[in-house]
């Protein structure tokens, strides 16, 4: 990977980042991390079917990123770990009265 995506990735050992082992988690963190040219490295370097997968499988997009996905390969919400998720939420639980 370029070095100039080292600083989306503070968390992790960057050197150790296999594009092909953790493109999952690759893709998730520059589309919710990254810059415009990190969103064009992902789409320059992965395929559709490799992103969809992402946009299909994480839980841990942020709202516009799932938005963004969701509608750029034309998604819908119910097939999207993100707003399974998002759904399951017990917001009532939380809730300070």
């Amino acid at each position: 990977m370029p070095i100039e995506l080292k600083k989306y990735f503070w968390d992790t050992e960057f050197e150790k980042l296999d594009i092909k082992k953790n493109k999952r988690y690759i893709i998730a963190r520059l589309y919710c991390q990254g810059d415009l040219e990190a969103i064009k490295w992902v789409k320059n370097t992965y395929n559709e079917e490799d992103i969809v997968d992402v946009a299909i499988n994480s839980r841990n997009l942020t709202p516009i990123v799932a938005n963004y996905l969701r509608q750029q390969y034309h998604l819908r919400k119910e097939e999207m770990a993100y707003y399974k998720t998002v759904q399951a939420m017990n917001y009532e639980y939380w809730r300070v009265n």
